[in-house]
């Protein structure tokens, strides 16, 4: 009789394990492996209802957001929708979305020969009229923008000053480019020009030791490389930043919008921005 109880004592442990070890596969299943960046950009263009021929350009880097790890991916459509998502790499979920109709030019033809990055470099270097020598580079790299490959160059001279170019790698064109010279103590020879005389009609107020609007707007010119008659759409304006008095600008000339900011205390420029009316 013990042994009959052993035994079903013995069969009910059995049973018993076998429940627990089905219970906790309910409620703890097995981990399963990531999934790849291909599978996450076909879930991409699934939820966009995107099919792979019709896709100018795809990438899907690996990252962590919030803790876990996310696939971002990018996409271009050859009708100009620019698709951005961020998967769940555990399990595929779409964790965000996004798409931007941006219209970028996809004809290449008149751009020029393409370049690599050295020549990108240079092309940032020759528009910013210094030699390799002069700059210290901490950022080259090629990306996309809009449907098309670029190189981001970024360097900074011995006195300080920021420049950030964005360089077509179909032909060598600078997309944009700004710099940030803070620490910059250089003017213009427009800004060196300043008149002593004060200020002629029409002009906004500024003291004897500034420059005025029309000579901020002279040193944004020479600058750019342009006259007066070849741009559109000039504003200008005193303000104050960080303390100091300065002029805020814009003009356009042709496909590209220049922004601008000038010390009205020595017509240094202090910011400057060049890009495609487009972008």
């Amino acid at each position: 009789m013990m042994k009959k109880n052993m035994i079903a004592a013995g069969t009910a442990a059995g049973a018993a394990i076998m429940i627990g070890a089905l219970t906790l596969t309910g409620v703890f299943p097995a981990f399963a492996a990531d999934i790849t960046a291909d599978k996450a950009k076909e879930i991409a263009m699934s939820h966009a209802g995107v099919e792979e021929k019709d896709v100018a350009h795809i990438r899907a880097k690996k990252d962590y957001e919030n803790g876990q790890q996310v696939y971002e991916v990018e996409f271009y459509t050859s009708d100009y929708k620019e698709y951005d998502y961020e998967i769940a790499a555990a399990d595929g979920a779409i964790i965000a979305y996004d798409y931007d109709a941006e219209y970028w030019q996809n004809d290449v033809s008149q751009e020029g020969e393409a370049v690599d990055l050295e020549g990108a470099k240079a092309a940032a270097l020759a528009d910013a009229g210094l030699k390799a020598e002069d700059v210290t580079f901490f950022k080259t790299e090629s990306d996309w923008d809009d449907g098309r490959q670029i190189y981001e160059i970024e360097f900074y001279t011995s006195d300080g000053t920021e420049y950030d170019y964005e360089i077509s790698a179909a032909g060598g064109q600078v997309i944009s480019c700004d710099f940030d010279a803070e620490h910059n103590g250089k003017r213009t020879q427009a800004g060196r020009q300043k008149a002593s005389q004060g200020n002629s009609a029409g002009e906004t107020s500024a003291s004897a030791d500034e420059i005025t609007q029309d000579e901020a707007k002279a040193i944004a010119l020479e600058q750019a490389g342009l006259g007066e008659s070849q741009v559109s759409r000039i504003r200008i304006h005193r303000d104050r930043d960080d303390g100091r008095t300065v002029y805020e600008g814009s003009f356009v000339s042709g496909e590209t919008e220049y922004e601008f900011e000038i010390s009205a205390s020595d017509g240094r420029i202090l910011e400057w921005d060049r890009e495609s009316i487009y972008d």
